[in-house]
């Protein structure tokens, strides 16, 4: 090589990444997150593309600066150029996608002759429906807040599930429900406003009745909520998040893992530390914080603290649902859009704290548990014809 080839490269290597990218001289970009992914419209894929640059002996090459490039789809990306950390990798911000083929280019400058290494993307519609059908028909501004609650469910699980038809007799789910005889798409949720225990106490409860013999995935499932505790809720602006966390235990969170073979160390089997096993919700607890967590196996199952929408109670103010519970719901086989998530970010303890595991944000002026929330009722599978064919009793 000459010295003026030499000059001209370190110079611009420089330029791509400072003192510490002239240490080696690069030779491949690797990818190092999934290569094709399916994401919805308008919406950043879950995965954000990320490679690692290393030098010819396979090391990583820390401080240079990779680009990447939107080439197909019309989307746009955030945080690039990204730059290599001590491991080499460097991870794009975002990456925003449009309908249909998408494409992205990862790479660095000329002169080094580095391969670019390419990401595919799908953009596909919200195609997930939740269907409720009120047993007790509420006021006009209620129905807007379950409408609201459902809608949000809707962005965060997109993807289609299977059609089934299903024909039923009346009180098939909790036994007040009228008879079913319909095709369901994707999941129908009867709605029942009554007494359930007074003011305070239980604020409503749910549950899946029936589940698809492939997967677990819900069809029918049943909410109730206790006139003594709407007017109160609702006056502190906590009814849509108590409606969104009774819903979630309908699509199946804490309903439906067992079967699934997500759920590790349950009081209920004995256990002491239960968690949450599924990869997935492993990934995004480490995006959260999770990295630091020493208090025992990930991801904690949280049931009496945290200031999390999922976990046992709901406060005044914010209520975020985080990218862990959206991605707990990818595990259980949704396809899931990570950026309807909240934000949400967690200092984890290794000691309990005074207000659970998960302690409790400081300020808090008041909480309202949501304990006894799920309906243990038999949870019934249903093949592609809608023939029931087993039964599951939590």
């Amino acid at each position: 090589m000459s010295r003026w080839w030499l000059f001209v490269a370190t110079a611009a290597l420089a330029a791509c990444g400072g003192p510490d990218a002239l240490d080696a001289w690069p030779a491949a970009l690797v990818v190092r997150s999934p290569s094709a992914q399916t994401g919805l419209i308008g919406y950043p894929v879950n995965d954000r593309p990320a490679v690692r640059l290393l030098d010819p002996d396979g090391n990583p090459i820390q401080g240079a600066a990779v680009t990447f490039t939107v080439t197909g789809g019309g989307g746009s990306v955030t945080g690039s150029p990204a730059t290599t950390g001590s491991d080499g990798v460097a991870t794009l911000g975002g990456w925003t996608i449009g309908a249909g083929s998408n494409a992205l280019q990862a790479s660095i400058p000329a002169p080094f002759r580095v391969d670019p290494v390419l990401f595919g993307a799908t953009g596909v519609g919200q195609a997930y429906q939740i269907n409720l059908l009120y047993i007790t028909p509420p006021s006009a501004s209620n129905q807007a807040v379950f409408d609201a609650a459902a809608a949000r469910w809707q962005l965060m699980i997109f993807g289609d599930v299977p059609d089934l038809p299903v024909s039923l007799p009346a009180g098939s789910c909790l036994g007040n429900e009228p008879a079913v005889s319909q095709v369901i798409d994707d999941l129908l949720i009867f709605v029942t406003l009554d007494s359930i225990d007074g003011p305070g106490n239980i604020l409503g409860a749910s549950t899946p009745c029936f589940v698809r013999s492939l997967g677990f995935k819900p069809i029918i499932g049943a909410m109730v909520f206790d006139t003594a505790d709407l007017a109160d809720i609702d006056s502190l602006g906590l009814l849509e998040p108590v409606i969104v966390h009774e819903m979630g235990h309908v699509l199946g969170f804490g309903t439906i893992w067992n079967p699934l073979n997500l759920l590790a160390g349950a009081v209920s089997g004995g256990g002491t530390d239960p968690r949450f096993t599924g990869p997935k919700a492993l990934a995004a607890f480490d995006r959260i914080g999770g990295t630091a967590y020493t208090g025992g196996l990930k991801v904690p199952v949280e049931d009496s603290g945290g200031n999390e929408l999922m976990t046992g109670y709901v406060q005044l103010g914010a209520n975020p649902l985080s990218i862990v519970t959206v991605a707990s719901m990818g595990d259980e086989g949704y396809l899931v859009n990570y950026g309807a998530a909240d934000a949400y970010a967690h200092t984890f303890s290794v000691a309990p704290l005074p207000e659970g595991r998960g302690g409790a944000p400081a300020g808090l002026t008041r909480r309202i548990p949501l304990g006894n929330d799920i309906l243990r009722v038999p949870i019934h599978t249903m093949d592609s014809r809608g023939r029931v064919t087993g039964v599951y009793r939590p």
